[in-house]
């Protein structure tokens, strides 16, 4: 009984980390062969501005970035 409730808590938490962790590295956990997450899906709002050009504001904030 104990052991049934340790392994099920031990899986959680291994899930849970794996949830977490494909967040920050774009893969995805359910392939096992590591492939990157594909772009976002046609209609995403990173997908319709890739074509604008960037406002001022914006152009400041890359200069600011690049000079670091």
């Amino acid at each position: 009984m104990m052991l049934s409730l340790a392994r099920r808590f031990v899986r959680g938490v291994y899930r849970a980390l794996k949830a977490y962790g494909s967040y920050y590295t774009g893969l995805d956990p359910e392939r096992p062969e590591g492939i990157q997450l594909e772009d976002p899906a046609p209609g995403h709002p990173e997908r319709l501005c890739r074509d604008i050009p960037l406002t001022a504001v914006e152009r400041a904030l890359v200069r600011e970035l690049e000079a670091r």
